[in-house]
């Protein structure tokens, strides 16, 4: 009986242990889908750069929200506001230079570990397509493609509700109309 007690106690304790030592391998985006950037987000990240219709960008180098998945600067986290109201996250890979950030194959392997694995068919490397994971509240979108010898990868996340304001609000903007000015908000 007294080893059997300590056989258990010895297993939950391994446990314990155990869930401290596993890293976090998801980046910590500034705020979730629909949060507003506020003071507090103001005074840690500077004042948000708005245009006069309440749209704007906010980027950070991976690495500085993802620094245990060996990112270098050519990851980029581009935050998309409007109305100061998060609507979505664009995480993307910098290829101006060369292809090494997405022969890296690292950004492809955080989508597979965060959010899922996907069949990219026989070699991982010439994967030339998209995948679309739903989730609650929210839907995640990895594309990858080459375009005349130069790879654009991505990972989107949003919803269908903030999607839809986004789009409503570029075509309008692309149109020379006002989206303040639409009453289907």
């Amino acid at each position: 009986m007294k080893i059997n007690f300590h056989k258990i106690i010895f297993f939950f304790l391994s446990i314990f242990l155990l869930n401290f030592s596993i890293v976090e391998a998801k980046c910590k985006f500034i705020m979730d889908l629909g949060g507003r950037y506020i003071k507090f987000h103001e005074k840690k990240y500077g004042p948000l750069p708005e245009d006069d219709t309440g749209y704007a960008e906010v980027e950070f180098l991976a690495p500085d929200l993802c620094p245990n998945d060996n990112f270098d600067d050519n990851f980029i986290i581009r935050h998309i506001f409007l109305d100061k109201k998060l609507m979505a996250i664009l995480f993307y890979v910098n290829n101006s230079i060369d292809n090494s950030a997405t022969e890296s194959m690292k950004l492809m392997n955080y989508a597979k570990r965060n959010y899922g694995d996907f069949d990219t068919g026989g070699n991982p490397k010439y994967f030339n397509n998209f995948h679309t994971w739903e989730r609650v509240r929210k839907f995640i979108v990895y594309e990858r493609n080459l375009s005349q010898e130069t790879w654009r990868e991505e990972i989107y996340i949003s919803n269908d509700k903030f999607w839809d304001q986004l789009s409503r609000h570029t075509s309008l903007m692309e149109m020379g109309g006002n989206p303040d000015e639409d009453e289907t908000n």
